[in-house]
């Protein structure tokens, strides 16, 4: 019989898969950031509170499609999603950390009262794939 930490050695991500989480996770979060940058004034303008709406709906479905399709597309489950979901979010995090306290240098084009509202937007999209991690099939 195999003790947990048996089971958890079995199931853990190899070096190299992590890796190309980590770099997928890095690429959606540069990407995203580029369209924030062209874009972001246009999806995230307090002005039009029905269309920050729309996008934050929209994003719960998007995240968790993209989660789920990378993590078939890796042939991941059980603990392995999970792993991998954090290894998902943590570059975007790293990277928003800086772009969100430097909020008006890097999204020039979007109003300084859109700030909270990219804030916002960002942990709803990261909350998304760390709980899709845990309860996708």
């Amino acid at each position: 019989m195999a003790t947990r930490s048996q089971v958890a050695a079995q199931t853990r991500l190899s070096v190299s898969e992590t890796r190309v989480l980590l770099g997928i996770g890095l690429a959606i979060a540069l990407v995203a950031g580029l369209v924030f940058r062209i874009v972001g004034q246009l999806v995230l303008d307090p002005a039009n509170p029905l269309v920050v709406a729309a996008v934050f709906v929209l994003t719960v479905p998007s995240m968790w499609v993209l989660a789920v399709a990378i993590f078939r597309w890796r042939g991941l489950s059980g603990v392995e999603k999970r792993e991998a979901a954090v290894l998902l979010v943590v570059p975007g995090m790293l990277v928003d950390a800086f772009s969100t306290a430097l909020f008006s240098v890097v999204y020039p084009n979007m109003s300084l009262a859109a700030a909270g509202l990219f804030g916002g937007l960002l942990l709803l999209a990261y909350a998304t794939v760390l709980v899709a991690g845990f309860l996708s099939r």
